[in-house]
């Protein structure tokens, strides 16, 4: 593996953490270092870091608030 993309996956938590449920990863990393973005995408879809769950998440957030205001009012 190329010694950059060892560097940016064991600075963050979370890579090392995906890394060590799906060591799979390892080998396709190994093999092709492009197969980063795959790791990326996949690793942001389990733990919803995309900008659409973030989005979901600040729309419910704002039905909750408003629900609870409705409720006091």
């Amino acid at each position: 593996m190329e010694y950059f993309l060892q560097q940016k996956l064991m600075e963050d938590k979370k890579f090392k953490k995906y890394l060590e449920d799906n060591s799979s990863y390892i080998k396709y990393l190994n093999r092709n270092p492009e197969n980063y973005k795959l790791f990326m995408k996949e690793m942001k879809e389990k733990y919803k870091e995309r900008a659409t769950d973030k989005l979901n998440d600040m729309v419910n957030t704002i039905d909750i608030v408003s629900s609870l205001i409705d409720t006091f009012k």
